[in-house]
């Protein structure tokens, strides 16, 4: 074959141009379709599948006519888009399974001459490499053309080397070839020209012998523009794609050609398909098909005989007509058959039961798009809607409440039965007007109600509630509760006013005698508080009546002992007086006399000293009780001091005492409320901590914990506290011992100076038969008083 046939498509497949050996060959003229002039020939497959290969970049084999023999025709894009075809004999000869065909069979001894003349013959450019190496053998001028080089340039020259942009591109069309049994087609690669710009092919290659080697050879079509313009409305279509899957709508595009080319991925969801199956340029009946495939809508949604007229139409969307039934038919269904060309709107179910609102709208150029919406809780509202207005009306009949309705445009009010039945009146007795209503409603509620109206009336408010009362038949007052909203008509204006009415008069005088059982309540808790405040002072006074018993039975020896003395002295100087006026008077009588005046002095002087000592002691600590003054003082000595004031009670309960403390341990705060803490722990455990006749220890133990508190655990060694009453030791008034004279303040006293005036925390551990120990920590420094509001 001298020269190749040469032809352009346009992207309809209508014929454009064609030289003399394409007509020869195939005939047709400007105008003809590709599909129309293969289907004359006798091919391997039907032409339609012919013309999809052909647009896919797959070369397509031949019989031609008039020559009998086998021929190539092989796809290439041009650079508007169009399809431009090379057709190209292989001699027709059969070939074996490999695939592979040589010039040698086909020309024989002219092979060299006749393999030239082919390769420049192609109006596309070709290159024959060598397999083991990539050694270049042949290359024809458009090739050159292409790589900007002489052709004896590339000749002799590794291919692979000199061309790819990464060499590994060479190893995967191999790859691509051994899949493809010795040929491939539609391989898209990067290559480089020797200047360094970079250039964008689609090859198709088959393998063969050529002078005797193995040989590839690689038809390579310049795409670097279509890359370029893929890539600049990839670029555009990111951001038109991060609007989209911004909306909450479903959005897919189709141009005129029935090909995607805008969605988002709300889309996706709603069709039930996956996002990654929707791409650029998907065909609008493979979507199709493939939502009638699905289970988001059930098997068979999209009629398939439709869908397979509609895959084989390259019909644009203004050349659709179908009949109104048959579109109406589609309607039902997520994507129609074929696309109307005006605007349609229908819903559609899915399995689910969510219901897709789906809107096709014509595009100017020719293409739709089409919208889905989900509707479903418009829908179910709507039918809730309707639902509730049955309802309602169901129930303004079975429900025992009023009803009203003030027409604003009238002016007319209007009363349900019911509510005149709350008053006691018959439907005889019924009028519906303002001037009968103002009469029956309370002089003070009237003003309260229209003022309510006229808040609705501007919109102020949607609905209120509130209570009215009006007089009924029988001269008593009903009290009703009465709930009004604002009704818009269809011109969105308000027109209506309606309420309800429930007579509450059980319930508002219900509430009038809870607030009075309140009220008494307030009264006697405050009455129960002034009882406490009085018990707790009792309580500090018995306290202090403990102290003054102490005082008395300590200083009573001392004074007793000095009162003695005292007396033996006068006794004696009576004597001394009377032998010294009468003149009888002794040396040895007066020497004794002096040394008992002299002892008996010392011995007045030592008790009168501890007496007073004693006496200062309590008189602090009755101070300290009574003014609750805040002074700096030694722990150790306080201690011994509180526990000396209470000698009599723990000597009569017979029970030991110990204290660990150490000397010099200041306290700067209120000795009052601690001496206070300790008689009513010490106090606890004689009434309560022992059995009668029982006898014990009680100690008392402090340290510095830290550098800021005090640790002090009083525990005695009695019969202890069941854990179930460890939680209300310290409440008020609680008490085991009610019939022996127990008043249960006495702990909740300790609690409350540990928590507030000494700002510390107090803790119980007790179990039955093993005492009771309470642990109490309160800074060394009180904190200062906080100044009244």
């Amino acid at each position: 074959m001298a020269a190749a046939g040469l032809a352009r498509f346009d992207a309809d497949g209508r014929l454009i141009w064609a030289n003399a050996v394409f007509r020869a060959s195939l005939g047709g003229c400007p105008g003809d379709r590709l599909d129309a002039l293969l289907a004359s020939l006798p091919l391997r497959e039907d032409a339609a599948a012919a013309v999809d290969r052909l647009r896919a970049g797959e070369t397509v084999a031949l019989a031609v006519a008039p020559y009998k023999e086998r021929g190539l025709l092989i796809p290439a894009e041009g650079e508007g888009g169009e399809l431009v075809l090379t057709l190209a004999g292989d001699g027709g000869a059969p070939q074996e399974d490999t695939g592979f065909f040589g010039l040698e069979d086909l020309l024989g001894d002219r092979a060299g001459e006749a393999e030239r003349a082919i390769m420049q013959a192609i109006a596309v450019p070709l290159v024959v490499t060598r397999l083991s190496d990539g050694l270049v053998m042949a290359v024809n001028q458009p090739a050159g053309l292409l790589f900007g080089v002489p052709l004896d340039d590339v000749v002799g020259r590794s291919f692979a080397k000199a061309y790819y942009t990464e060499p590994a591109e060479r190893e995967r069309l191999l790859a691509a070839l051994r899949d493809g049994a010795g040929g491939v087609d539609g391989f898209e690669t990067r290559l480089c020209r020797p200047d360094g710009s970079d250039l964008w092919a689609m090859v198709s290659a088959r393998r063969f012998r050529f002078r005797g080697e193995d040989a590839m050879l690689a038809c390579i079509s310049d795409i670097s523009a279509r890359k370029r313009t893929e890539q600049a409305l990839e670029a555009q279509w990111d951001q038109s794609r991060a609007v989209l899957n911004g909306l909450g709508q479903g959005v897919m595009a189709f141009d005129r050609g029935l090909r995607l080319v805008a969605w988002n991925g709300r889309a996706a969801e709603l069709l039930g398909l996956e996002p990654e199956f929707l791409r650029y340029h998907t065909p609008y009946a493979t979507i199709a098909g493939r939502v009638g495939e699905g289970l988001a809508f059930g098997p068979g949604s999209v009629c398939p005989d439709m869908l397979s007229e509609l895959a084989l139409s390259d019909l644009a969307l203004s050349d659709l007509a179908l009949p109104d039934q048959g579109l109406s038919a589609a309607l039902g269904e997520p994507l129609p058959v074929r696309p109307a060309a005006a605007e349609r709107l229908w819903e559609c179910t899915r399995s689910d039961g969510q219901v897709v609102e789906c809107l096709t709208r014509p595009l100017p150029d020719g293409g739709f798009v089409v919208t889905y919406t989900d509707v479903t809780e418009r829908r179910n509202a709507e039918r809730e809607i309707i639902a509730s207005r049955e309802l309602f009306e169901l129930a303004i009949r079975a429900a025992r409440e009023g009803v009203s309705q003030w027409d604003l445009r009238t002016g007319e009010l209007w009363l349900s039965p019911y509510w005149w039945g709350m008053l006691g009146y018959g439907e005889d007795e019924m009028d519906n007007s303002v001037a009968r209503w103002t009469e029956l409603i309370l002089p003070e509620d009237r003003e309260l109600s229209m003022n309510m109206a006229r808040d609705l009336v501007k919109g102020v408010t949607n609905e209120c509630q509130f209570i009215q009362r009006f007089h009924h038949k029988s001269g008593a007052v009903v009290h009703m509760l009465t709930r009004a909203i604002r009704v818009l008509g269809p011109d969105g204006e308000l027109f209506r006013i309606v309420g309800s009415h429930t007579d509450v008069s059980d319930r508002v005088h219900a509430e009038e005698r809870a607030q009075a059982a309140r009220e008494e309540a307030e009264r006697a808790l405050r009455d129960l508080k002034e009882a406490q405040a009085h018990l707790i002072q009792s309580e500090k006074m018995a306290a202090l009546g403990s102290l003054v018993a102490g005082v008395a039975h300590e200083i009573n020896t001392p004074i007793g002992i000095a009162l003695t003395g005292a007396s033996l002295v006068a006794e004696r100087t009576r004597v001394i007086r009377r032998d010294f006026e009468a003149g009888t008077l002794r040396r040895p009588d007066f020497a004794d006399f002096l040394d008992m005046a002299g002892e008996a002095a010392q011995l007045m002087l030592l008790n009168i000293d501890r007496a007073a000592q004693l006496i200062q002691s309590f008189k602090q600590i009755a101070v300290d009780q009574a003014s609750e003054e805040r002074r700096v003082f030694d722990l150790r000595d306080y201690i011994d001091e509180v526990l000396r004031s209470l000698g009599v009670r723990i000597k009569r309960a017979a029970h030991g005492v110990e204290v660990d403390c150490p000397a010099d341990l200041l306290i700067d705060g209120y000795p009052g409320a601690l001496s206070q803490v300790l008689t009513n722990l010490v106090m606890n455990s004689i009434i309560h901590g022992y059995a009668p006749g029982q006898h014990g220890t009680l100690r008392v133990a402090a340290r510095a914990v830290g550098g800021d508190e005090v640790e002090l655990v009083y525990a005695d060694d009695g019969r202890g506290i069941p854990s179930e009453l460890h939680g209300k030791v310290f409440e008020p008034f609680f008490t085991t011992s009610r019939g022996t004279g127990g008043s249960g303040l006495g702990l909740n006293i300790v609690y409350n100076i540990a928590t507030r005036r000494l700002r510390g925390r107090i803790a119980l551990d007790s179990a039955p038969g093993r005492g009771a120990a309470f642990t109490l920590r309160f800074p060394r420094v009180a904190p200062a008083e906080r100044a009244p509001a």
